[in-house]
């Protein structure tokens, strides 16, 4: 990506964030209190990086440097109302150029929700809920080429959703016997492509200790830019 990716990627996610549109700014972090919020967030993206939750949390957060607060478990250690789930540390990589590469010729691919629901019913809830693809659009749904088409299994799902009109939230989902067989490369590939021709820059979130998802974005053409951490915050 070049320094305009950058500046749009940052874009969407200020916005996304509630924050105003020139908030990320290379070299600073910026706090946005939130007296009501019921998370605190932590987002880096490149060396810009924003802090957004209520005022004492900011403040127990003056002193640490964004990476550790990048690290798993620091936003729970500033403040003791800062007690609930934990989201991330989640690595945010992005795409620029349509890549050629298939590795697969002539596959059978459906656009159609209820293949995604099928795919979904095969796989463990953690899976189904990291992917989230019933919320996405553009369903790129690889199918077995063993039975006819109206039969066809589903093995692998790749989509994405639209933030701020800006970048396209790539989520995959590969059945537990279709992995490792090249199966997610093939739909990511397709749904990325997808999103450049409609002028969207591809995300790919990943877990930081997802490996094998990273490495899959990698091949895929992803740069990893930045990292999003969040907590939320106990009720009172």
């Amino acid at each position: 990506m070049d320094s305009h990716h950058h500046d749009i990627v940052r874009l969407a996610w200020s916005r996304r964030l509630g924050l105003p549109d020139a908030a990320m700014k290379p070299g600073i972090r910026y706090l946005q209190v939130y007296p009501d919020a019921t998370e605190v967030t932590f987002l880096r993206l490149g060396d810009a990086s924003a802090l957004v939750g209520p005022e004492q949390v900011l403040e127990a957060a003056e002193h640490r440097s964004d990476d550790e607060l990048a690290e798993r478990g620091t936003l729970s250690l500033l403040d003791s109302s800062v007690s609930g789930r934990s989201r991330g540390p989640i690595v945010l990589s992005y795409a620029a150029d349509i890549g050629t590469t298939i590795d697969l010729h002539d596959p059978l691919i459906s656009h159609d929700l209820g293949h995604v629901l099928a795919l979904d019913a095969l796989c463990a809830p953690d899976d189904v809920l990291s992917a989230d693809l019933t919320r996405k659009r553009s369903w790129f749904t690889l199918l077995s080429d063993d039975r006819p088409a109206e039969s066809a299994a589903p093995l692998s799902c790749a989509a994405y959703l639209e933030w701020e009109g800006i970048l396209a939230d790539v989520g995959v989902l590969t059945a537990p016997l279709a992995r490792r067989r090249g199966n997610a490369q093939v739909v990511a590939r397709l749904a990325t492509n997808d999103a450049i021709d409609e002028g969207l820059i591809p995300q790919w979130q990943t877990s930081a200790e997802n490996g094998t998802a990273r490495r899959l974005g990698s091949r895929l053409g992803y740069e990893e830019w930045g990292v999003f951490t969040s907590v939320e915050l106990a009720s009172t």
